[in-house]
């Protein structure tokens, strides 16, 4: 809730702090929670990308999936030259990476490029 509450604001503390909650929760609720700080971080890519880095090196598969959710947030409506959401997830939809994995990435692509017509 709290994610939905500063969407696009940048900063929360409970979000952008330190994060120990996250690991709090099980399985689906460590996705959402990790996924959730895209929210907050929506459509700042350069920054934004950078705090939700850390959690793409988790050992639990559902706060990597969550992460690249979060990309697909933080990268939704943002052309950039770079193309940041296809460079960190594209390999993950394709990949051996356990289904949890490969959902959040799919999901995540889907979110970044929602609306637009890409040639």
């Amino acid at each position: 809730m709290n994610a939905f509450v500063n969407a696009g604001f940048g900063h929360d503390t409970l979000m952008t702090g330190d994060s120990k909650w996250i690991y709090k929760n099980k399985e689906h609720g460590t996705m959402s929670a990790a996924a959730s700080l895209g929210m907050v971080l929506m459509w700042d890519v350069d920054s934004g990308l950078s705090q939700i880095d850390k959690f793409t090196y988790s050992d639990s598969d559902y706060i990597k999936a969550g992460a690249s959710l979060a990309v697909g947030i933080v990268s939704a409506n943002v052309r950039s030259e770079c193309d940041p959401a296809m460079a960190l997830m594209a390999d993950k939809v394709e990949s051996d990476k356990p289904l949890i994995q490969r959902i959040g990435a799919a999901l995540g692509l889907g979110l970044a490029y929602a609306g637009i017509s890409k040639p």
